[in-house]
Formats: structure tokens, C-alpha cells, sequence
């Protein structure tokens, strides 16, 4: 579960520079610190400024464990080479300049290469540790020097790290196996013990050049090979070879005329594509799969549905077809897919309540929207049983033409609306469903793949949830996202993974016992005297958010009229208060929703809302994944959001 406990640890404020001019890109918010991913689908590295957050992998599910800290009150400004991963920071004290720095992950072998140009001397502490809440865990990471620095060119200290099987990447889940990495340096940039034992050292840094590099191996003998490989090219060969993978990536990207953006405004638009772009594709791991921010080292179904959308609106088809494969090759497997899946590890699953609704809508749309892009048959073919088996598994939960919640939906993790509503009939989730099936029926129709009979079952469910959704999730004209009628006639299952809901405890749990009614505690919270637990109010939840959904997966079962009308809602709200939502909290992509429904009507609303999306991204290039009050919440540097707001800027950009 996304739980909303993560902050950021803010270093200061970073400003971003366009890499052709110099000149600063946004002013709105220059003193917001964002978080930039560099990867190559092996090893990833999570920076902020000058700073390195995480660094970890092969593959991506796995801890982060390295943190490297500029000590000194120094001021840094950041910016990426266009169409690259490759960054590059400017240290400056009070104006002066005190190093030049290229950060930049290799291609071809799995190391991270920090090249510095000094001019003064400082330094960094670096430490060798876990996030505070797997520090149980540390007692299993290893650290020795190793006096071989001789074997590696021009290396000057050299250090070996080991991570022993069993260390988690996320949450309960840990690793079946160990890591290896090398930790070197050469030239002005030296290696010495700190303070903090045998897990911390002082980067020193003297005037001239240097380098630090951290090399992985899932072996001795890889690992060997990787750092020999790194070692024995310059630094200069082996930023100018990972630039020009980037660029081969960039290359496919489209060239967007922009002819609806102001002169002056569309730099901005073209700097956020290539920001997208760049962040997506480093977050992509070599199995297809997608990660969720810093925060979250999985493959999670729904944020990738967000994510495919955008890498087909950018272009690279390739990479969305690689998303499907992931889930492809698990399901094949498996023969299921959950609400999270690891990345490089086969078998590890971050399971929720009701995993086979919401999640399994999105998969097929999914794949229906990369077909409807590159009309490959073929491969919808060859992942059909998958499709088919997504698609049965949502009829299983039918219930009078309604589905329910999945347990990471949203709106629920985000707390916009309580988890009690989780066996109430679900407007998006049944949505999903509907639209799912159809375009599935209309593709095994015309191919003669299935045998009437099996088209006719399907049809049914489809029609009486259609026929039935108007009743279900509207009242009085109004759209509710959900319907507390359904859980009626639920079979409560006496355990469930998920959220424990006792009244005084919150936390996610691989398993919880039905108490009564909506409500499921954990193994502790069942012994408590629970006499006076009541069971929570029913209520029906209408929510702007919502409103914008079936336009954005362009639903074919509300008409267009039914469609301006829910839009209609949320631009009168939005003309009232200048927000988009009567909470505090929002979604990180609910502008983008927004903007995309305005710009497929042309209403002209558009440009004021494009204008309040491009001002929340950070000095990354980044949307986050809430916002409160307009100020970043929760995880950030996200795919998903990120994705979503991307693609809406396309749309109305074009």
C-alpha cells in the first residue's frame, strides 16, 4: 500500500537550467526541490541537487542503500543535457565557484560515474545505510576496503560492499538475492573512513579532476567484469557513450508543432516532453516494468495504465509494448497479476483487497489503447489469454452490474475517500470493466476467436452492467463513485490483505480478519476489547476527480452530452473557487484529467488550467502525487502522474 507517511528530505532549493541557454526555465516554482531519476533499466539512482538519495539494483526491486550528502552551505544549480539522463551541477559559494559536476549512468555495464571539476576543495559525507525503517536490516550490508585499487586504472581507494539475501526492497518483501558493488575513485576525488564507523566515508575533494563510481554485480565474476570494463574507459568516453544511448532513445520521440502554445511558452512545453521522457524511460526497468517514484520499488498495475498512456502519446510505442510484456511474462507464469509486482524478481507480489477488480480493468484498456495506437494484432493475440483470464476475473465480482474497490484505488489510498466503501459497487472500477470488455468483444468478434457462446456470456455481463450503470452510480443527475448497495449482498471473506481499520490503528498487513461488517483489523487489533467499535455511517461520495474519468478513457458508454455534462460540474466549480476539488488534498494528475477533458471539447478554459499544471511540476521536471493546498505531498519524481499530465499537455499543445 501507498501509505501517505513518506517526506521528502529536503536539501535545499536546486534551480533548473535549460541545458542549450543557460537561462533559468520556470520561476513559479524554483524553490520547490524535486527529485531526478538516472537509470539505465539495471541500476538506478535517485538525486536531489547535488545529493544522492538511493542508489540500487540490478534489478529494480531492490533496497537502496547509498546516500551522499554535500556538507558545507553551498548553493547548487542543476540542469539536464537535453534528450539525455546526463546531469550536470554547479557548486557555487557566495558566487564563486567551487566544482563542476556530470552525473551519468553507464551503458552497457551497471555503474553510476560522478564526474567533478574543483576548484576549491569540499567534500561529502557519504553512508552506506537503509531507510530508518528497514534499519533492522543493516546488520546484513557488509563494507570492506579493498587493496586491489592497483587492479583498476588510476583508482586510488576502492571498497567493496556486500547485501546479504533477505534485505527488503519494499515493504515486507525482500530480496532472494545479494548484491555486489564497488565503490572507487580517481584522480581529485579521494575515499577516506568517517565518523560513522565502517558504513560512512568523507568524499574529499581537491582542486583538479576526479571521479566516484559505484559499480554492481549480481556476481563476483560480473561484477569483476563491470568494473574492469568502466575502469579501463575515460570518464569523458563513458558520459559521451551513455548520452548518445539517450539520444537514440530522444530520436524516436515525436516533434510536436506545439501551434496551439504562445511563441514564448512553448520552450517550456518542449523542456517538460523531453523532462517526461527522460523520467519515465529511467524508471523503466529491463523486465518492462515501471517504478513507482522513490518511494515505491514495484511495478504497481494502475500507475503503469497512466504511464503507457503517455509513452504512446511521446512516441515510444516500444516501451509501452514493454510494460504489457512484463505483466505478460508474469501472468504466464503465475496465472495472475496483483495490485504490485517485483521488478527482476519473478514471483514477489504487493497484494491488496480485491485485486482482481479495478487493476484487471485497467490492464485490458491498457492493451487496447497500445493497439488502437500501433494496430499490432499480433501481439494482442499472443497476450489474449492474459486478457481473457483479466477479464473472467472481474465477472467473479460482479454483483449486480457493479465491481468494487481495489484496495490501492486512489481515491482510497489518498484518503479522499474511506476505506469502508471498499465491497460498495465501484463507478470507475465497473466503468473499466465495461469499456475493457467491449473493445475486448469487438477484437475476438472480428478475428473469430471465440466461439459464440463464450461472446454471448461475455455480452451479458456487459450489458446489464451498462444497462444498469445510470441506476447504480447516478442520483438526481449527479455521478457518486460508489454505491453502498452492493455490499448487501457480499460474502465477507474471513481474512484479507490490506489496511487494518480498527478505529485506533492504521497500517498495512499481508493478512486481516473480518471483525464485521466493512471492517477488518489485524491479528493484535482482534484482541482488543472492541465492544464499542460501531460500524461507520453508509455514505455515497461524489467527487470532481471522478467526473473526469470517463472522458479520459473515453468511454463509449456515456454519451457526449453526459460527458460535457459531468466536465461542466467541475468547470463551474473550478470558476467558483479556482480550484478543482472542495478538499484540500488533490490528486496529482487531477489537472491533468482536467486540462484533457477541456482541450478533447476546446473549451477555452484550457489555458488558464495549462498554465496552473505546468506550475506544479518541481525543479525536476516532475509532478508528485498529491498536493495539499498546492504544495507537494507524498512520493515523488512519479511516472503516473507525471504521465498523465504529459499527455494532457500534448493534447492540448497540438
Amino acid at each position: 500500500m501507498k501509505l501517505l507517511r513518506f517526506t521528502c528530505l529536503f536539501l535545499g532549493a536546486v534551480a533548473v537550467f535549460d541545458g542549450a541557454s543557460g537561462a533559468v526555465v520556470r520561476q513559479d516554482n524554483s524553490q520547490v526541490p524535486g527529485i531526478h531519476a538516472i537509470g539505465n533499466g539495471g541500476l538506478c539512482v535517485y538525486g536531489q541537487g547535488a545529493d544522492i538519495l538511493q542508489l540500487f539494483g540490478p534489478p529494480y526491486s531492490s533496497p537502496g542503500f547509498f546516500t551522499m550528502n554535500l556538507q558545507g552551505d553551498y548553493r547548487v544549480d542543476l540542469q539536464r543535457e537535453p534528450r539525455t539522463a546526463v546531469w550536470h551541477s554547479l557548486i557555487t559559494d557566495g558566487g564563486a565557484e567551487v566544482a563542476r559536476q556530470t552525473d551519468f549512468v553507464t551503458v552497457g555495464s551497471d555503474g553510476f560515474v560522478r564526474r567533478i571539476h574543483a576548484q576549491r576543495p569540499f567534500s561529502y559525507r557519504i553512508t552506506v545505510r537503509m531507510e530508518d525503517r528497514y534499519a533492522p536490516y543493516e546488520e546484513l550490508i557488509t563494507v570492506r576496503e579493498d587493496m586491489s585499487a592497483a587492479e583498476l586504472k588510476n583508482a586510488n581507494r576502492r571498497y567493496r560492499i556486500g547485501i546479504a539475501p533477505g534485505v527488503p526492497f519494499y515493504s515486507s518483501y525482500k530480496a532472494p538475492s545479494g548484491y555486489l558493488y564497488e565503490v572507487f575513485t580517481t584522480g581529485s576525488a579521494t575515499l577516506v573512513p568517517g565518523a560513522g564507523g565502517d558504513k560512512s566515508w568523507v568524499l574529499n575533494v581537491t582542486p583538479g579532476d576526479g571521479a566516484l563510481y559505484v559499480v554492481a554485480g549480481p556476481n563476483e565474476r560480473r561484477l569483476a567484469e563491470n568494473s574492469a570494463a568502466i575502469a579501463s574507459a575515460s570518464p569523458e568516453s563513458l558520459q559521451k557513450a551513455s548520452a548518445k544511448s539517450w539520444k537514440k532513445y530522444a530520436a524516436k520521440q515525436h516533434r510536436f508543432k506545439a501551434s496551439n502554445l504562445p511563441d514564448d511558452r512553448r520552450d517550456e512545453f518542449f523542456r517538460a516532453v523531453d523532462d517526461i521522457g527522460v523520467l519515465i524511460k529511467s524508471q523503466q526497468g529491463r523486465e518492462g516494468g515501471v517504478l513507482a517514484g522513490i518511494v515505491y520499488h514495484m511495478g504497481y498495475v494502475r500507475d503503469q495504465y497512466g504511464v503507457s498512456r503517455a509513452l504512446l502519446a511521446l512516441g515510444h510505442s516500444e516501451e509501452a509494448r514493454g510494460i504489457l510484456e512484463f505483466y505478460h511474462n508474469i501472468w504466464k507464469a503465475y496465472g495472475y497479476i496483483q495490485n504490485a509486482q517485483a521488478i527482476g524478481y519473478p514471483g514477489i507480489f504487493h497484494r491488496h483487497e480485491n485485486d482482481e477488480t479495478e487493476i484487471t480493468g485497467y490492464l485490458v484498456v491498457q492493451a487496447f489503447d497500445y493497439f488502437r495506437k500501433t494496430n499490432d494484432a499480433a501481439f494482442l493475440e499472443r497476450i489474449l489469454p492474459m486478457l481473457e483470464w483479466a477479464t473472467q476475473a472481474q465477472q467473479r465480482n460482479l454483483i449486480d452490474g457493479m465491481l468494487p474497490f481495489n484496495g490501492d484505488e486512489t481515491y482510497i489510498a489518498g484518503g479522499v475517500v474511506p476505506r469502508k466503501v471498499m465491497y460498495h459497487g465501484s463507478a470507475e472500477a465497473t466503468l473499466l470493466f465495461i469499456e475493457g470488455s467491449s473493445r475486448l468483444l469487438d477484437f475476438v468478434r472480428t478475428r473469430s476467436l471465440w466461439n459464440e457462446d463464450r461472446i454471448a456470456a461475455l455480452e451479458r455481463d456487459v450489458r446489464q452492467c451498462s444497462d444498469r450503470y445510470r441506476d447504480n452510480f447516478y442520483r438526481d443527475g449527479k455521478l457518486f463513485i460508489n454505491n453502498p448497495q452492493r455490499e448487501a449482498k457480499v460474502s465477507y471473506p474471513a481474512t484479507r490483505p490490506g489496511v487494518c481499520l480498527h478505529p485506533d490503528h492504521f497500517d498495512y498487513f499481508t493478512e486481516t480478519y473480518h471483525f464485521k461488517g466493512c471492517l477488518y483489523f489485524c491479528e493484535d487489533c482482534m484482541r482488543k476489547d472492541n465492544s464499542r467499535v460501531e460500524l461507520p455511517p453508509v455514505e455515497r461520495f461524489s467527487i470532481p476527480s471522478a467526473y473526469l474519468f470517463p472522458i479520459y478513457i473515453n468511454a463509449q458508454l456515456l454519451s457526449d452530452s453526459e460527458k460535457r455534462a459531468l466536465l461542466d460540474e467541475v468547470v463551474a466549480l473550478y470558476r467558483k473557487t479556482g480550484k478543482i476539488s472542495s478538499q484540500d488534498r488533490i490528486l496529482g494528475y487531477d489537472f491533468g484529467m482536467f486540462l484533457y477533458a477541456l482541450a478533447d471539447c476546446g473549451d477555452p478554459l484550457a489555458a488558464d488550467v495549462y498554465d496552473r499544471m505546468m506550475a506544479l511540476r518541481d525543479d525536476s521536471g516532475a509532478w508528485v502525487e498529491y498536493y495539499v493546498d498546492g504544495q507537494p505531498s507524498g512520493c515523488r519524481c512519479r511516472p503516473w502522474e507525471s504521465g498523465i499530465n504529459i499527455e494532457a499537455a500534448i493534447k492540448y499543445a497540438r
